[in-house]
């Protein structure tokens, strides 16, 4: 019986535990596609927490399949010497490597690419690249399908000689080679085309000129085992895909699920907090019991008793963690040492995908360090303050905690008689960061929060408002307010009635009007400035530091983002 930190080999490749961390687009590459002080510093963290196999982010195998702006280049040589710098930095931190080669298809556009997007049939594709567009593919000829095979290739030999020690082929997720292999997106007559083997004849003929190509190079084959779209490929066949892959030379199989076609929607690629844990665990099983290659299982895979058990049980060889590895680099190291409970928990809001899609670098909610380990670098603080936080939401416990861990001595003042802040009024809502909500995902988070002040030794007070009396009487050397927004109404009244009538419970609560027309109505009509205490306590002569007003509260990223970014410096 496997266990989860047990090392796993691969074509002669030790992989020191069974922890994989799949690709996911950060925008941290340069413009140019080359790496950068911050992508490596990104990577970099994941391979001191533990990870066992680090797949970098995706890159195209040619010009006209790059998905993205901000999208790291393998095809050019002078690229090559950052890539071994990488590579160098991680395998000295104790992690294996990988990269995934994928081709957007008809899920890119000319203006990111500077080339028409092409694909197996001319159908209608929406792109969101900062903005929402849809664009109509070239369908590709016999000849452009064998230049992008050869592309593929070329593309897994770069990555042999960039010092990664695999490389992933991405075919899943309605990418070129999913939409080869879907009925979906792949309407053709000719050999590429109708049944199932002709669907699947362009991502065999990849895997086998790659294997052609590398020789002994392990190769990593990415699938969405069911397109969760009516008409899609469906698991039945994404398994018989399966089989054909590794005799085609494939040795991993790394199951998923989900493309931009899916329904409810292509949010279901990266789950969000109301779907289950091990969604698509069942797929992983499927793939494991046919074929004798390790497989990768991926999906809501956060908590480490759920990972461990999947290895355990022979579920899957090998656990893919992405959002909770950007919520929390050192899951890995955590996870080993018993230490489940210091985890910073992945609350799949999906802020890291949306804010992708929409042109930011890599963010993350719950780690605000997350993108940013090059400016958020921590340092003891010599000499130590005494500092007074003032509120107990998700930016005032961030606050403190980092700032006690950092050697500052901190107290914590809330008025309420419990912590969290509107986080607490955010699971009654049907939606949070635009994602349907899920009250206990949100709750463990605060407690998680509540946890590490304990942790790092805070000293908390509730339901005491912190007046000037009371914070002089603590003499702190700096306050930090993390007291949030004034609303011109109770909460009492505004809340309930905006956020759990019928009307906003129903169907058009969900849609994209209505949840702009309440956070207008929060963030425009029913606040007003909070800056009474700071100007009070200012005018004693006591240092003041305000995390936000009115315009950061309840904007919770942001918030936790701004809170971090004084207690590092302060």
């Amino acid at each position: 019986m496997a266990g989860l930190f047990d090392p796993i080999t691969i074509r002669g490749v030790e992989i020191p535990n069974r922890i994989v961390m799949p690709p996911m687009t950060t925008r941290l590459a340069g413009a140019d596609g080359e790496v950068t002080p911050e992508l490596t510093a990104y990577y970099l963290e994941r391979a001191r927490g533990g990870v066992g196999l680090i797949t970098v982010e995706m890159t195209s195998p040619e010009p006209a399949g790059r998905h993205r702006a901000g999208e790291l280049c393998i095809i050019h040589e002078r690229y090559r010497s950052g890539l071994r710098q990488l590579n160098a930095r991680l395998h000295e931190a104790g992690a294996r490597t990988s990269v995934q080669i994928g081709h957007a298809g008809g899920h890119t556009r000319e203006d990111v690419t500077g080339y028409p997007p092409v694909a197996p049939s001319a159908l209608p594709h929406v792109v969101q690249e900062r903005d929402t567009r849809t664009v109509v593919p070239l369908e590709m000829s016999p000849d452009r399908i064998r230049q992008a095979v050869h592309a593929f290739a070329q593309a897994a030999d770069f990555a042999k000689e960039g010092g990664f020690d695999m490389a992933e082929i991405h075919g899943a997720h309605g990418y070129l080679i999913a939409q080869f292999l879907s009925p979906l997106d792949n309407r053709r007559t000719d050999e590429y085309g109708g049944s199932l083997a002709n669907r699947a004849r362009f991502a065999l003929e990849v895997v086998r000129v790659c294997r052609e190509k590398v020789g002994d190079f392990p190769l990593v084959f990415r699938i969405s085992a069911d397109e969760m779209a009516p008409g899609g490929l469906a698991p039945e066949e994404a398994v018989e895909v399966c089989r054909w892959l590794v005799d085609a030379g494939a040795d991993v199989l790394h199951v998923s699920a989900g493309c931009y076609r899916s329904r409810p929607s292509g949010a279901v690629m990266t789950p969000p907090m109301n779907y289950p844990e091990g969604v698509f665990l069942h797929l992983a099983e499927k793939v494991k019991a046919a074929v004798q290659v390790p497989v990768i299982a991926v999906g809501r895979l956060h908590d480490p008793a759920l990972a461990r058990r999947v290895v355990a049980g022979g579920q899957a060889d090998m656990v893919a963690l992405g959002r909770a590895l950007i919520a929390d680099p050192h899951w890995p190291q955590k996870a080993r040492e018993g230490r489940g409970e210091a985890i910073c928990p992945c609350i799949c809001c999906n802020t890291c995908v949306d804010g992708m899609r929409e042109g930011s670098q890599i963010r993350c909610l719950v780690n605000p360090a997350a993108g940013r380990e090059t400016r958020l670098v921590f340092t003891p603080a010599a000499p130590g303050k005494r500092v007074l936080v003032v509120g107990g939401g998700p930016a005032g416990m961030t606050a403190a905690s980092i700032l006690a861990r950092r050697g500052h001595h901190v107290a914590l003042h809330e008025k309420a008689t419990v912590l969290g802040g509107q986080l607490l009024w955010a699971q009654k809502a049907p939606r949070f960061q635009n994602v349907a909500t899920n009250a206990s995902v949100l709750q463990k988070f605060i407690d998680y929060l509540a946890a590490e002040l304990r942790r790092t030794g805070v000293s908390i007070t509730l339901g005491e408002p912190a007046g000037l009396r009371t914070i002089a009487a603590w003499q702190p050397d700096s306050v930090v307010l993390a007291s949030g927004a004034s609303y011109r109404f109770p909460l009492s009244w505004i809340i309930p009635p905006l956020l759990l009538s019928p009307l906003m419970k129903a169907r058009w609560m969900g849609a994209l009007t209505g949840h702009r027309l309440v956070k207008w109505f929060f963030f425009r009509v029913a606040r007003k400035s909070n800056n009474r205490l700071a100007r009070t306590l200012r005018a004693k002569g006591m240092e003041v530091n305000p995390i936000g007003d009115c315009r950061l509260a309840g904007k919770t990223p942001e918030a936790i983002a701004a809170a971090a970014e004084l207690a590092y410096r302060l």
